[in-house]
């Protein structure tokens, strides 16, 4: 197979792939789905407007660089939702975060894990939940 043959479009058969760079593109990466920068060149058939979006085509460092702001900005919005039912420190007491440290994920200093964002966004969809985890903890544990 020579090199041109090998970069025609697997979808169509008949153009080539040629790196192009466009808005709107979405990558699922670990457990959610990530905006592609637009100024970013990836393949892609001018014909059928085939882009092989897969791991492969973008490079790691960029997807995790991509995830960890995408992490820090979810947590940064949930956190200033639950604000508005329990302080920061009783909630940080109430998960049992170290002090201070939803004020940092909040300021943007920090990466969380995608567990804490998931209860973060968790409990500022839906501030009833605050009550009940509390009511949880002060229960006896076999209660």
């Amino acid at each position: 197979m020579t090199p041109d043959q090998a970069q025609r479009c697997p979808c169509c058969g008949y153009a080539s792939l040629r790196p192009c760079a466009r808005a709107g593109r979405v990558l699922r990466y670990r457990n959610t789905a990530l905006t592609l920068p637009a100024e970013l060149r990836l393949p892609a058939c001018r014909r059928c407007k085939y882009e092989p979006l897969g791991l492969g085509a973008v490079p790691l460092e960029l997807l995790e660089s991509l995830y960890r702001a995408d992490l820090r900005h979810r947590a940064a919005v949930a956190i200033a939702r639950v604000q508005g039912h329990r302080s920061q420190r009783r909630l940080e007491l109430l998960i049992n975060l170290s002090q201070g440290y939803l004020s940092r994920l909040r300021a943007g200093h920090g990466v969380p894990g995608a567990p804490l964002v998931s209860l973060l966004a968790l409990l500022a969809a839906h501030p009833q939940l605050l009550g009940e985890l509390e009511d949880y903890w002060t229960l006896p544990p076999d209660a």
